[in-house]
């Protein structure tokens, strides 16, 4: 068995991990400037100054490159999103309905900052929208799980009497809206999307616990 030796105070894992975070990075780059049609292994891997060996080590197509490409930079908005919304710097409202309006649009506002911050992840969400119906759908489920679990985890939904259902429908939704304005395709300002979408949110949570099977 061949010993796995450190190199630069690095483990072999950990210079794999380096090198998918730098593929990537780099296909944020390419699409930012070319677009969807731009990119290709061979475009990513100029990008990124690695050869095709380290591409295969942790992605099996482009494809599976830009649905976990999309996956990363959610996880990176969804992080953003749930220090605000735990924070302890949401200022007192008058109901816990109102608390919870609040502290949905402070995570929203958030998590859209940060995608807002940077055209190249602008630039993803917009190509994962336009990818073939295989990538879209699997983008789409791939996110929608990983915002109804924010929810579910971060934001203390099932105590608050929350099910499921209900939140991966408000997931789904959030995803939709949040992808449609990237897109260009929904004309709206970016705090009236943020208000828009925790008011929806609340409203289809709170619409669970009155409905029959609740």
């Amino acid at each position: 068995m061949k010993e796995q030796r450190n190199f630069r105070g690095q483990t072999p894992e950990e210079r794999k991990q380096r090198r998918r975070l730098k593929l990537i990075d780099s296909t944020l780059t390419v699409i930012h400037d070319g677009g969807l049609t731009a990119l290709g292994v061979r475009s990513v891997l100029a990008e990124a100054n690695l050869s095709s060996r380290y591409f295969y080590e942790n992605f099996t197509s482009i494809d599976n490159l830009l649905i976990e490409a999309t996956r990363s930079v959610a996880q990176e908005l969804l992080a953003a999103g749930v220090q605000a919304l735990v924070s302890d710097d949401v200022p007192p409202a008058g109901t816990a309905d109102d608390e919870l309006l609040a502290r949905f649009r402070g995570g929203l506002a958030a998590a859209l900052e940060v995608l807002l911050a940077d055209p190249r992840k602008v630039a993803l969400m917009v190509a994962a929208r336009a990818g073939g119906p295989l990538v879209r759908q699997e983008i789409h489920q791939n996110l929608t799980f990983l915002v109804a679990a924010a929810i579910l985890d971060q934001a203390g939904a099932p105590e608050l009497g929350f099910d499921e259902s209900s939140t991966l429908y408000a997931a789904g939704g959030l995803v939709n809206l949040t992808m449609a304005f990237v897109s260009g395709q929904h004309d709206i300002t970016p705090e009236h999307l943020v208000d828009r979408l925790a008011r929806f949110t609340l409203g289809v949570l709170r619409a669970s616990l009155s409905s029959p099977g609740s």
